[in-house]
């Protein structure tokens, strides 16, 4: 780490900084072309898209900092500046399959992602960037390390679930793994600890609304719905709210958890000034919960930024 941290006070390490730069632009250009503006409706993405990936990257370095602060010796300029990258690219292909769903009488269509093969090929084009670069430099702006450190980060963000605590989980994080792993992993399902309510409750509300595909198409003529049809997607709209409570609980309760492998400075700057938000959010969702239950179907539709 120390070598590492050294490089960043030579003519090459404004090299590899000026770089890790050039990747933040193209992945975020990848990312708005097929996901912000694809030619067909179905690929724009209302949550992975360029704010949620600007989101982590701010996020990735503010978690690297602050264990920089804790631990200097631990983690060098270079990690936070791979971390950034990793951040930038880590979901740069999103792959997936409608997914038809029958509930009784009624029925639901789903996007179902391809997770794991989708962080696995995210991590390919980052380390093509990696490779094209030391390519047209005609030397090494990344190592080998570097590249395995960020395929590695980026396979780190693979969700998994945790029936226990209704809550996502990142299997592919382990006790070894690197700090630049553990921060972006953080990052990409930070916002309950980090952020509070209202970017909860954004982020999770895109999420709905990328997931649900049938209830775009439903959003831009609810009236031709039957009663029973309205109630059926009212009580989607508002379980996912209630569910997005236990999300935020499950976070809470697992954050120590996934952090008691890093050093105990580390882990008391991380707690006392990076995720201190949790108590706030659950508060501010169970408040938005018993705000929906009271809307009708045309009133949450809106209320989940439908049509906007």
């Amino acid at each position: 780490m120390k070598e590492s941290y050294e490089k960043f006070f030579t003519p090459e390490s404004k090299k590899f900084s000026l770089y890790i730069e050039e990747g933040k632009k193209e992945a975020l250009g990848k990312i708005k072309e097929k996901f912000e503006n694809p030619t067909e409706e179905k690929e724009n993405l209302d949550f992975h898209n360029t704010r949620h990936t600007k989101d982590v990257i701010r996020r990735t370095k503010e978690i690297l900092t602050k264990m920089r602060e804790a631990e200097p010796p631990f983690i060098s300029e270079e990690d936070i500046q791979l971390g950034k990258l990793a951040a930038a690219f880590h979901d740069t292909v999103q792959n997936w399959q409608e997914n038809p769903v029958k509930e009784g009488r009624f029925s639901k269509t789903m996007r179902k992602r391809d997770t794991g093969e989708n962080e696995k090929a995210s991590a390919e084009m980052a380390k093509d960037f990696m490779e094209e670069t030391n390519e047209k430099e005609k030397e090494e702006i990344f190592t080998d390390t570097d590249k395995e450190q960020l395929e590695q980060a980026i396979m780190a963000t693979a969700p998994g679930w945790d029936p226990e605590n209704k809550t996502v989980i990142q299997p592919n994080l382990k006790k070894e793994s690197s700090y630049v792993s553990r921060a972006l992993a953080l990052a990409d399902i930070g916002a309950a600890g980090m952020e509070g309510p209202e970017k909860f409750l954004e982020e999770g509300d895109a999420l709905f609304r990328e997931e649900n595909i049938d209830l775009k198409d439903i959003a831009k003529n609810p009236a031709g719905l039957s009663a029973d049809e309205k109630k059926y997607h009212q009580k989607r709209m508002v379980s996912w709210s209630y569910q997005q409570i236990l999300f935020a609980q499950g976070r809470k309760a697992l954050f120590r958890q996934e952090t008691r492998d890093l050093p105990e400075n580390m882990q008391k700057k991380l707690t006392s000034e990076i995720f201190t938000k949790f108590d706030k959010t659950i508060k501010g969702v169970v408040e938005k919960l018993r705000e929906r239950k009271e809307l009708s179907l045309e009133e949450l539709l809106e209320n989940f930024g439908y049509n906007k």
